[in-house]
């Protein structure tokens, strides 16, 4: 089965943008001495987010 255009590329975008996600939900630490309580709510929210980006992107946005 030939791949279709562009498969790496999504591939490799999806990936990075989990990495992304993944760095935001690792920061998630209550009382953090160096990050407000909205900010940290905010990379937490950012998280789902950008996961769901990367979900659509490697699904060439069919869903």
């Amino acid at each position: 089965m030939i791949p279709r255009k562009g498969w790496l590329r999504r591939q490799l975008e999806s990936g990075m943008i989990l990495l992304a996600a993944w760095i935001l939900g690792g920061r998630n630490v209550t009382r953090s001495p160096v990050v407000s309580r909205r900010d940290n709510n905010e990379m937490f929210e950012m998280d789902f987010q950008l996961r769901d980006i990367a979900r659509r992107i490697r699904q060439q946005y069919k869903a």
